[in-house]
């Protein structure tokens, strides 16, 4: 079975003496051996991976202005960084520079998804591929800035702040960050649900009327997944997060019928 394409299967026309050769019925597409088709998935997403990598290093060198920045935008600029290792101001910096480097290794997987797929598509999918590529882009723009702009406020203007009436406030450097990566990301990331739900039913994998019928179960998924993106104690930022998510799958359920 051609891994590529998840069409009915035919028997080959240029061999038919021959029944195990199969073809899916899109033009150039033949049959490869499941081996072929793992090893050529890892090195696909081998290039994932080294985009990934490629966009930390780049953005290594902007990251100490960034979280500068973010320290100056959220927390109080009278409060001093506390770093409690040596190796702290460092992997708070990688930690931010991952932010970055999703953003431009997320819409090359779904680009190598495509090629690795492309074989197998009908003209249509390909053409709902390359839709995807730059729209998963701007989702995940669009996803960082609604955590910067409405969640991040929330959690350190409005919530840990207040603390200071009751306790000093010391911050770590690496925790700060890394509950503001958790959430630029984390916002980058889930904001992709339209195109992998959309991708999902398009490729055959999720009937539309499923995802209609089991909406309790996906708005639970989606609280779940409120709580783990934002450390609030008020619960202020989940119920934003959830309402948000909540929408982002309404959405796709639009889009589905638009594609």
């Amino acid at each position: 079975m051609d891994s590529h394409h998840t069409g009915n299967l035919t028997p080959s026309t240029e061999n038919t003496s021959d029944k195990n050769s199969y073809t899916s019925g899109v033009p150039g597409d033949i049959e490869e051996p499941l081996v072929a088709h793992l090893l050529e998935l890892r090195n696909r997403l081998a290039v994932v991976l080294i985009w990934l990598f490629l966009g930390i290093i780049i953005a290594f060198p902007f990251s100490e202005k960034g979280m500068l920045l973010v320290w100056k935008e959220f927390i109080s600029p009278g409060l001093d960084m506390a770093v409690y290792s040596p190796l702290e101001w460092i992997f708070a910096r990688l930690k931010l520079c991952l932010v970055f480097a999703l953003a431009v290794s997320i819409p090359q997987f779904f680009y190598q998804l495509y090629r690795f797929a492309g074989k197998g598509l009908y003209p249509h999918e390909k053409h709902f591929f390359l839709k995807v590529i730059p729209a998963s882009f701007l989702l995940f723009i669009f996803g960082t800035a609604i955590g910067y702009f409405l969640v991040l406020p929330v959690m350190f203007k409005y919530i840990f702040l207040y603390s200071g009436d009751m306790a000093s406030a010391q911050l770590s450097v690496q925790n700060t960050l890394s509950a503001v990566t958790t959430i630029l990301a984390g916002f980058g990331v889930v904001f992709q649900l339209p195109l992998l739900i959309v991708f999902a039913v398009k490729m055959g994998l999720v009937k539309n009327e499923t995802l209609k019928k089991q909406r309790i179960l996906v708005y639970s998924a989606i609280l779940a997944l409120s709580l783990f993106l934002s450390p609030d104690p008020t619960f202020i930022a989940q119920i934003l997060v959830t309402l948000l998510l909540a929408v982002l799958f309404e959405f796709s359920l639009l889009l589905i019928r638009l594609f």
